[in-house]
């Protein structure tokens, strides 16, 4: 047959202290623009429809045939058309759909057993001649073909196409004739003929799925990784990764882990890889409790602010929670606890004795409790953050503010979880940074302005309702929100030289480069 023949065989700057009295006077915080788009299923399902349409009216072929080819080429219709207009004949071979055939050979039997569509007319099942099957080579009346007319019994067509759905994944639905030098992509009519098992044609209908398709076979779009959400990001400017879904859950686009900003692609995994190391975290990754440095009263931490007061009355010492520093160490010019210092206890006998490897175990657990101790945070802030509507309304019931009045509370513990999320992450990037650079100076500079205004903005919320003054939070919400601006702008600054660097043939100074991987805004 000629028509056979077709189908045969032949990829900030630190800011002076005086800026603080009055956050209204520094630069405004602008939000930035989000160029990331959240799709629904039915608007991925919507949106895929409408370009399998567009096909059918530009090439005058069959929904299914449009299908098939927007799949071969990654729903990019410009290179589809492309590709068609200069050689239809070609493209359809290739991506195994079914043009310019003269006759229709397809044998497809009806689901109700009524009888079989032979070249789309419907005919009795008596009417079917007995022909060999060219897998068994046994004679029988009960078989199927595409359109190229290569007949199979069902039980060999059945038991091929259940090994496909098997074994090929979403890549069962591209299945092939069984003639081996056919390219004819089995239509789904013909599969839901013969697959009647419940699991496999739900296996085969993920694969089938416009949706899922439209999503998973463009590297522009992503599935939210949280569970039960089934929404879909289309990606935006080139280079911004981190996405907060409608959901509300944020991942990097590039890495599909949580959002990672301002560390890399690159540092996260290693971190990851690092942390999972029992030789160097088995003793040090959880503490729930630490040892008052003044009486050596144990003492749990049940909040996400770091300054805590001993309880022990006749102590009352106020510490760091992180590095166990006296609290009044903990602001201004004086705040250092977010520095890794190799020459803290050099004088010392003890750190005379440290050898090179110990030195290393102390740096990467400096950076990993302050990690660990902001992801813990985080989740006793987020519990306070749940519970924010039932102090907003003590608040009001106090009398002298109204609902609205009290929703700065609600806007001061959002800037509270992103500057802790941020934080957390802040850890990660700093530690692969090199240890003699002047960015790596700057970077701690602008970390420690925002660690230090976080701490305070976590103890504004911490207090009881009646304690709570509205200017002093707004204040601090607001230069907080200023202070993780400025640092992720610098991480960004950075980059964007590193990048003009190696645009010009340059080589990096620093074996940690900012601008490896991720990017620093934060889309919301």
């Amino acid at each position: 047959m000629d028509d056979d023949e077709d189908y045969m065989e032949d990829s900030d700057v630190d800011e002076d202290d005086d800026d603080d009295d009055d956050v209204f006077e520094g630069p405004a915080v602008t939000a930035v623009e989000s160029t990331f788009t959240v799709l629904t299923p039915e608007e991925c399902l919507t949106q895929a429809e409408k370009e399998v349409q567009s096909v059918v009216e530009l090439l005058c072929c069959e929904p299914g045939a449009a299908h098939i080819l927007l799949r071969h080429f990654k729903w990019d219709r410009d290179k589809l058309t492309d590709a068609y207009m200069a050689d239809p004949e070609a493209v359809a071979k290739k991506a195994g759909v079914a043009v310019g055939f003269d006759t229709d050979g397809s044998i497809i039997h009806l689901l109700d057993g009524s009888g079989v569509l032979v070249g789309g007319i419907t005919r009795p099942l008596s009417s079917m001649q007995p022909l060999p099957c060219q897998i068994c080579y046994e004679s029988s009346s009960a078989y199927s073909a595409l359109q190229c007319g290569h007949p199979f019994c069902n039980a060999c067509y059945t038991t091929f196409l259940q090994h496909q759905i098997a074994d090929e994944g979403h890549e069962c639905f591209f299945a092939r004739c069984p003639e081996p030098k056919c390219r004819l992509v089995v239509s789904p009519r013909l599969v839901r003929s013969l697959i009647r098992e419940a699991g496999e044609l739900r296996r085969y209908d993920r694969a089938a799925s416009l949706a899922r398709s439209y999503v998973d076979d463009q590297p522009s779009l992503k599935w939210c990784p949280a569970p039960d959400c089934g929404r879909a990001v289309r990606g935006g400017k080139p280079g911004l990764l981190s996405v907060a879904c409608s959901c509300t859950h944020r991942f990097c686009f590039q890495c599909m882990n949580e959002d990672h900003q301002p560390a890399t692609c690159d540092n996260l995994a290693k971190w990851t890889v690092k942390c999972r190391d029992d030789s160097e975290t088995y003793n040090w990754l959880v503490a729930n409790t630490k040892a008052c440095p003044k009486c050596a009263t144990s003492i749990e931490k049940n909040g996400g602010c770091n300054h805590m007061t001993c309880k022990n009355t006749s102590c009352k010492h106020e510490f760091c929670w992180v590095c166990s520093g006296p609290w009044k160490d903990h602001s201004g010019s004086y705040y250092n606890c977010n520095k890794f210092d190799p020459d803290k206890d050099k004088e010392t006998v003890d750190g005379k004795k440290k050898d090179s490897s110990r030195v290393a175990l102390e740096r990467y657990l400096h950076y990993y409790t302050r990690f660990n101790n902001h992801h813990n945070s985080l989740k006793l802030e987020i519990d306070a953050k749940a519970n924010m509507e039932a102090k907003i309304k003590e608040m009001e019931a106090l009398g002298d503010n109204t609902w609205m009045d009290c929703l700065y509370l609600n806007e001061a513990n959002e800037a509270l979880h992103e500057c802790r999320y941020a934080l957390k992450y802040t850890y990660v990037f700093a530690f692969y940074l090199p240890q003699e650079d002047n960015f790596r100076d700057h970077f701690e500079m602008e970390q420690r302005n925002l660690e230090c205004q976080t701490e305070e903005l976590a103890e504004h919320l911490e207090r009881d309702v009646k304690d709570i003054q509205r200017m002093e939070v707004v204040h601090c919400f607001q230069m907080a929100k200023k202070r993780l601006r400025n640092l992720m702008e610098l991480v960004e600054a950075e980059r964007s030289d590193w990048r003009r660097e190696q645009a010009a043939g340059g080589s990096s100074t620093s074996s940690g480069q900012p601008g490896s991987s991720s990017d620093v805004s934060m889309v919301h």
